[in-house]
């Protein structure tokens, strides 16, 4: 797995975003997309498990924080099990990879692709804050920066996008959920 500068930016972006979601009342949201980012994992698990691996492990980052912020929160018990469930279907498919069993060998999106949607998280993460920081004028600019670069990668990838590429149709309903969020901020 390749880590560079890039990678660093936007782990250190959400190291800050997160907490700033929870402190503002959102453990909801949290926990929310927790739920949608295992559903994800388990979704491209048998293709890409080194990268559900990657994934997984910040997932318990995020359910960590859950527990830390909203040791109450209805839905983490629930997310915790998820989890534990993943971490052993994770470990079955990295075995079946190593063995050049199972799905593991199928292609994923080119790797422009992938670093132009990685560009897309970093945009919508810094909606987020700032949506939460209190500049909804900043926060639409991101939004709509992030749906341009969506719409971007779209038009240039199309023929190797894989159908229903669950990380482009997550990318595309948090777009649409931080426009209605910041409606909503607006409206108050």
């Amino acid at each position: 797995m390749r880590t560079g500068w890039r990678d660093v930016r936007m782990l250190a972006a959400m190291a800050t975003v997160v907490p700033l979601i929870v402190a503002a009342g959102g453990a909801e949201e949290l926990a929310l997309t927790i739920e949608q980012n295992l559903a994800g994992i388990e979704f491209r698990l048998d293709l890409r498990p080194y990268q559900a691996q990657h994934d997984l492990e910040e997932q318990r980052r995020q359910l960590e924080l859950l527990a830390k912020e909203a040791p109450n929160h209805p839905a983490l018990p629930g997310l915790e099990e998820r989890y534990q469930a993943l971490q052993a279907e994770v470990a079955k498919a990295l075995a079946a990879a190593e063995r050049g069993q199972a799905a593991a060998q199928v292609p994923g999106p080119p790797e422009g692709f992938v670093t132009g949607l990685e560009e897309v998280e970093a945009l919508q993460a810094r909606a987020e804050a700032e949506m939460y920081g209190g500049d909804p004028g900043q926060a639409r600019s991101y939004i709509e920066q992030s749906e341009a670069e969506i719409a971007a990668l779209e038009n240039r990838y199309r023929r190797e996008i894989p159908p229903a590429h669950v990380p482009l149709l997550v990318a595309k309903e948090k777009a649409a959920a931080l426009r209605d969020q910041l409606a909503d901020t607006e409206r108050r």
